[in-house]
């Protein structure tokens, strides 16, 4: 077995394990086996004889306990199971390669661990990793026809791989292009690892956004029609109860959103007074609908969307991947609202805490400005700072921020002005989100990060809810250039590939169209014709040209390449359409016992004599003898022609 085929095999296994392995959704234990494939790649390099058949098969057996004890008690998922399964087929394997099966096992192996990667993750890195497979598998292919034919050494591989290996992205194309995308695609269930968020529950711990302002892991990318003012908050959702160390959401009640067409109506609005969010909302563990105050339309492929009293928008559950919606929103930061006795709750032990409410908004007789004097007074009197500590016991968190450590960060200022507020009876509650987002300029939108995770605050003045933020500005650390540029190809990928969708099937239908002026016609009557109408006509015309492709590779590299097989098999089927007892499992020798009675029998010999040579031989045939072996070609079949 030649080098290079062994070479291929070994990548072509580590790129299966790879593509797992990038997911993150594996367990490191169950997979360690992984790491036996280096030396049973290595001992195939050397030529050492395979494992002995009772080592592979108790290994096998034992795999097989593993694999079961894996499903049912160690992960419990039958999924990540058999993933682990198939990182310790390669390792077993690597010990195994005796037959070219062998090599094929490997190679569908390694396909079926690129299919359950695609189910548990969608990053740009599994792209890559795709398209390295493709063309080793290619690869292996071609080199396994050059095998069989002899011809491996003779002839270069590299126009066969790189022809082939565009065809196949081409078709791969073609098919990912025109099969049909049914609504609510973006809610189908997965293995995709979510991204831990806080303050999206109804349940959120004080104390628990610290680490989170560190972690720069990035939870949307959002487009945004130009001239979008500052300051960005994207607002989540709501939290009313505070117990001193909990904030809890107690809106239970949710109504379903109606919808009309595709969009969803939260309130009626004017469209050119809207501003349009497109959001890729990464995978999160949680089912909340972000988007700029005051959403007024989502337009988002799914069955149905749920609003509660508090206006916090939600899926019905939560997405297995990445989402994709867009959000038109009247910006404001008030809206009208419903007052509830939830909003004026105080913990116990506050008393301090409203002593000092009452002397920062002495003086001040309106609900308003008794709310700007407490979000000036925690602004200018306190410092932003991540680096907490616990209280001392006996005093709640915000006491010992307020009196005496005097820093901390958004949750610390919002909960300080909501129990303030409430202390003077003003209806308020928290929100949290996120605020601000880097713009980047490689694709022109934002990227909105874990670290921009913030909590505001909305206080009920006038009957309606008002949005005031205490927490100080910070200086917000930017991206390198290069990291940007990163993130838009991931948005790209994200758009048109995780993300292609009927509309963009429509647009591509358009602009084909458009050189035959039909690009109108088509757009009018798409959604009166069936999908399996120009689902037809995509794959015909795909068809039409895979075939063309084909025939100029089949007539100008394979026939230059595969010439000296080429006129042995066309000698072999004249033969058979003459009446001659050719099979496919005639060999060279048969073909001169069933012409001992040819009246070119010597031409025969000297053919086939030739032939051997250059598909056993280690030497190309040379020029003078490709001319003479021509000749015997046509010569031959000239004779054989002419019999009855």
């Amino acid at each position: 077995m030649p080098i290079i085929y062994k070479v291929i095999t070994a990548v072509l296994a580590f790129t299966g394990c790879i593509s797992l392995f990038i997911t993150g959704q594996l367990n490191l234990v169950m997979t360690i086996s992984g790491i036996a494939i280096i030396p049973g790649y290595y001992r195939y390099f050397r030529n050492r004889p395979p494992a002995p058949i009772w080592a592979v098969g108790s290994l096998s057996l034992a795999t097989l306990i593993v694999f079961i004890f894996d499903s049912v008690i160690m992960t419990g998922d039958v999924f990540l199971a058999v993933g682990h399964l198939t990182i310790t087929f390669q390792a077993l394997k690597s010990f195994d390669l005796k037959e070219p099966w062998d090599h094929l096992q490997v190679y569908f192996m390694t396909l079926l661990q690129l299919i359950m990667a695609s189910e548990m993750t969608s990053s740009l890195a599994f792209g890559f990793v795709f398209l390295i497979f493709m063309v080793l598998l290619v690869t292996a292919m071609v080199l396994s026809h050059f095998l069989k034919e002899g011809a491996l050494g003779k002839t270069s591989i590299k126009i066969p791989v790189i022809l082939i290996s565009l065809l196949t992205l081409f078709v791969t194309a073609v098919f990912f292009v025109s099969i049909p995308r049914t609504a609510h695609r973006f809610l189908a269930t997965g293995h995709v690892k979510k991204i831990k968020t806080v303050g999206f529950s109804d349940r959120v711990d004080f104390g628990s956004y610290g680490d989170v302002k560190l972690d720069p892991t990035v939870v949307m990318r959002v487009e945004t029609d130009k001239g979008l003012p500052i300051p960005y908050y994207w607002r989540g959702m709501s939290l009313d109860f505070f117990d001193g160390l909990t904030w809890r959401n107690t809106v239970k009640e949710r109504s379903h959103i109606e919808k009309y067409g595709n969009e969803f109506i939260v309130s009626s609005y004017a469209p050119k007074k809207a501003l349009r969010q497109k959001i890729y909302l990464e995978p999160l563990d949680s089912n909340v609908v972000f988007g700029l105050a005051r959403i007024a339309a989502i337009e988002a492929d799914v069955y149905s969307l749920t609003i509660d009293d508090a206006n916090d928008i939600f899926l019905l559950r939560r997405s297995g991947g990445r989402i994709f919606y867009t959000v038109y929103s009247i910006l404001s930061d008030s809206y009208a609202g419903k007052s509830d006795s939830r909003y004026l709750q105080l913990p116990e032990g506050v008393e301090k805490i409203s002593g000092l409410a009452g002397n920062i908004v002495s003086g001040a007789e309106r609900d308003a400005q008794k709310a700007l004097l407490i979000e000036e007074h925690l602004k200018k009197n306190y410092a932003y700072s991540l680096s907490t500590s616990r209280p001392p016991e006996g005093i709640s968190p915000v006491e010992d921020f307020l009196f005496n450590t005097k820093k901390g960060y958004c949750e610390h200022y919002a909960t300080s002005m909501v129990i303030m507020l409430r202390s003077l009876n003003i209806p308020a509650r928290i929100v949290t989100g996120f605020y601000g987002g880097e713009r980047n300029k490689y694709g022109e939108y934002l990227i909105v990060r874990q670290s921009d995770a913030h909590s505001w605050v909305e206080a009920m003045l006038d009957g309606k809810w008002k949005r005031f933020d205490p927490t100080p500005s910070v200086i917000v650390q930017k991206r390198t250039a290069f990291s940007l540029m990163v993130d838009s190809l991931k948005l790209s990928w994200s758009r048109y590939v995780v993300g292609f969708s009927f509309d963009d099937q429509r647009e591509i239908i358009g602009a084909l169209a458009l050189p035959f002026d039909l690009s109108e016609k088509l757009i009018q009557n798409i959604r009166q014709i069936k999908f399996a109408g120009y689902h037809v006509i995509i794959l015909s015309v795909s068809a039409l040209l895979l075939w063309l492709i084909y025939f100029i590779i089949r007539r100008k590299i394979f026939s230059r390449y595969d010439f000296v097989a080429q006129q042995y098999i066309s000698f072999r089927k004249l033969l058979r359409n003459k009446g001659f007892p050719i099979t496919p499992s005639t060999t060279t020798g048969d073909i001169l016992k069933n012409t001992s009675d040819f009246e070119a029998k010597d031409r025969a010999e000297e053919f086939i004599v030739l032939y051997e040579e250059d598909r056993f031989g280690q030497e190309k045939m040379s020029k003078e003898k490709r001319e003479r072996y021509l000749y015997l070609s046509k010569e031959l079949s000239q004779i054989v022609r002419k019999l009855l």
